[in-house]
């Protein structure tokens, strides 16, 4: 008996087993997180590698570890995938209600134009030191002033407007006029002081008005401690003009009459050798008040009458009584008065 019940006690036992291989019985472990806590609450579980539920195509239990819900959980406070956050990089920004500033329709601010810093608005009040303000309704235009010296690269139109000042016009005038000459035809000068027989040195003033009336200085080769010549140096520079300077007593402010001054040329014309000089023969001489050294305006008169001299025919529309009213009425606001220069 006791043999027996012990046969069908193992029998039922192999049974059972039997039945648990057949069924492929699961089996799943549970473990604690990385605090302490129960694996279940982070739903963090492991199974068997031979475990396949999709083969009996079932889905994942929840809490079971996959290939998606394996991937590192943000920190906390950090943005997810579902949510938004401030990037730097981004293309397009996102409303601040902390921003320091936002654009309202109808705002006065005034911006840089082009090539002004980073085109940061300003405010209208700071706009004169950091920016330009454009308006609408601006009348000013924009004036650009070109040195004497370019004046003949621009060329004169016909139906041009007048010039700003008549200091611009008569330079201007001048450096038209001689600028054409060629180096063969611009004539040589001899330049008298009011001291008889003593000429100038090439950085003195006189020197510059000769050579902007578009002639050359026979003296431009003198050492400064040697401006005294004598006629002899004089004949045999030939000096196609000569100019004299006189003083107050003969031409100048308030000298009315040119008695003084025709006395004068007629003694220069009489010196000796004089006569075949090439100024002398073609009455190429002019006597200048040594006012005219003075100032600007009037050393602009001084150039015309020696450019007048010198090429009577190149310079025969220019008026010498009209320009000297004009430049000393734009410099002075009077009317010049007296006798500046003499022609004989």
């Amino acid at each position: 008996m006791r043999k027996m019940r012990i046969g069908k006690i193992g029998g039922l036992a192999l049974a059972v087993l039997c039945c648990l291989a057949m069924a492929g019985c699961r089996c799943r472990t549970t473990g604690t997180g990385p605090a302490g806590q129960d694996a279940r609450q982070e739903g963090a579980y492991t199974s068997r590698p031979s475990d396949d539920l999709s083969s009996e195509g079932e889905s994942a239990p929840e809490g079971l570890i996959t290939e998606e819900n394996t991937a590192e959980k943000p920190e906390p406070g950090e943005a997810t995938e579902n949510q938004t956050r401030e990037n730097p990089d981004a293309s397009r920004k996102e409303y601040d209600e902390n921003a320091p500033a936002e654009i309202l329709p109808g705002a006065e601010k005034s911006v840089h134009g082009p090539g002004e810093g980073s085109g940061a608005s300003t405010l209208k009040e700071d706009a004169e030191t950091t920016a330009n303000l454009l308006e609408e309704d601006a009348e000013e235009t924009a004036t650009q002033t070109v040195a004497a010296d370019q004046a003949e690269q621009m060329g004169v139109s016909e139906d041009a407007e007048e010039a700003d000042s008549a200091l611009t016009y008569y330079t201007v005038l001048l450096q038209e006029r001689t600028g054409s000459l060629f180096e063969c035809q611009r004539r040589t000068v001899y330049w008298e002081t009011a001291k008889d027989h003593v000429t100038v040195y090439r950085t003195a003033p006189e020197h510059n008005l000769i050579l902007n009336a578009g002639a050359y200085d026979v003296s431009a080769r003198l050492l400064e401690e040697n401006l005294r010549v004598d006629d002899g140096w004089i004949g045999r520079k030939n000096p196609e003009v000569i100019v004299k300077v006189v003083d107050s007593s003969i031409l100048g402010g308030g000298v009315f009459s040119d008695v003084a001054a025709k006395k004068m040329s007629e003694s220069l014309l009489a010196r000796d050798g004089w006569a075949t000089l090439d100024a002398v023969r073609n009455r190429r001489v002019a006597l200048l008040a040594e006012e005219l050294l003075e100032a600007p305006y009037l050393q602009t008169v001084a150039m015309l009458v020696i450019a007048k001299t010198a090429y009577p025919d190149l310079m025969a529309d220019v008026e010498m009584d009209k320009a000297m009213q004009m430049l000393t009425e734009e410099a002075t606001g009077s009317i010049p008065s007296g006798i500046f220069w003499y022609i004989p």
